[in-house]
């Protein structure tokens, strides 16, 4: 009995875990290799942890809503640092998150997106039962939502900037233009009327 009350309290700990996800800052413009994160692009659950660790150089981390207005909460190191230094930041608010690094000619290739995704069962069922087609997109990307209630969906650039924003006001099928878009690899994003946000990447050909 002693045996199961334990592992109904522990039960509730485990699933609140944080996972701590690892990104590596380095590089110059000086020569050699170039700034980098490493990985660049990161998908995580509400609550999870990412931690920048620099091997080198000089740099910092900045995903301030000041230089990236789309995104939903600011996260900041604070000005660029040499040395073995580590941030980390606890990501709470789902959605797609930009940064960069702001020291001088830096952000050319020392940039980076995090996605943070809705760890709720009902979240990740909605985003499985989303379909995108075509892939590669041309001129019309189309949306099956299903059943899902959805109020808007964004398209953005891996570098946060949001290309088009249209109201579907709970439609099923969605036909979105893409003519415009130039080719290159963007991120759909869902948001509900319950304020759950969604995301897709996708391919414009």
């Amino acid at each position: 009995m002693r045996s199961l009350y334990a592992l109904l309290f522990a039960l509730p700990l485990s699933l609140q875990a944080q996972t701590i996800h690892q990104v590596q800052v380095g590089g110059s413009t000086a020569g050699g290799t170039p700034p980098f994160y490493n990985p660049q692009n990161l998908t995580i659950n509400v609550g999870d942890i990412v931690r920048w660790t620099n091997t080198s150089g000089t740099h910092n981390v900045n995903g301030s809503t000041t230089l990236f207005p789309a995104n939903p909460q600011s996260f900041s190191s604070g000005s660029p640092q040499s040395g073995n230094w580590t941030f980390e930041f606890t990501f709470t608010i789902a959605g797609v998150y930009n940064y960069h690094c702001t020291q001088q000619g830096h952000s050319a290739t020392q940039f980076g997106t995090i996605t943070v995704l809705n760890p709720t069962v009902v979240a990740e069922q909605a985003a499985s039962s989303i379909n995108l087609f075509p892939i590669p997109a041309a001129d019309v990307l189309t949306l099956d939502l299903g059943d899902l209630e959805v109020d808007r969906a964004e398209i953005l650039m891996l570098d946060g900037r949001v290309m088009a924003s249209h109201g579907i006001n709970g439609q099923a099928m969605v036909h979105l233009p893409t003519a415009t878009l130039p080719a290159g690899n963007y991120i759909l994003r869902l948001v509900a009327g319950n304020g759950t946000v969604m995301t897709r990447p996708f391919i414009k050909g």
